[in-house]
């Protein structure tokens, strides 16, 4: 279920979870002292982010502090170390 909650462009979407998932959310949101609802808005956020492919500026912050890196081979692995 889908909903359209006014001008704020949020959605409303309805969610059935397991009552074991359903209870962990809940003893984990009450641990850290925010709305379950937050909780889920923020894990959301965090998988989504995880799931986006690294932009390229964004893989230079890998090699960041590597000039002093005891590994010899960084630039036979220069794609692996870029990219991971």
């Amino acid at each position: 279920m889908l909903v359209c909650a006014g001008h704020d462009m949020s959605h409303k979407l309805q969610v059935t979870l397991p009552d074991d998932l359903a209870a962990e959310l809940l003893t984990e949101a009450e641990r850290l002292q925010v709305p379950p609802a937050e909780l889920i808005r923020e894990t959301i956020r965090e998988r989504l982010q995880q799931s986006r492919p690294k932009s390229r500026s964004k893989a230079f912050e890998a090699i960041d502090g590597m000039i002093d890196s005891p590994e010899s081979d960084l630039a036979a692995r220069v794609d692996e170390v870029l990219y991971r």
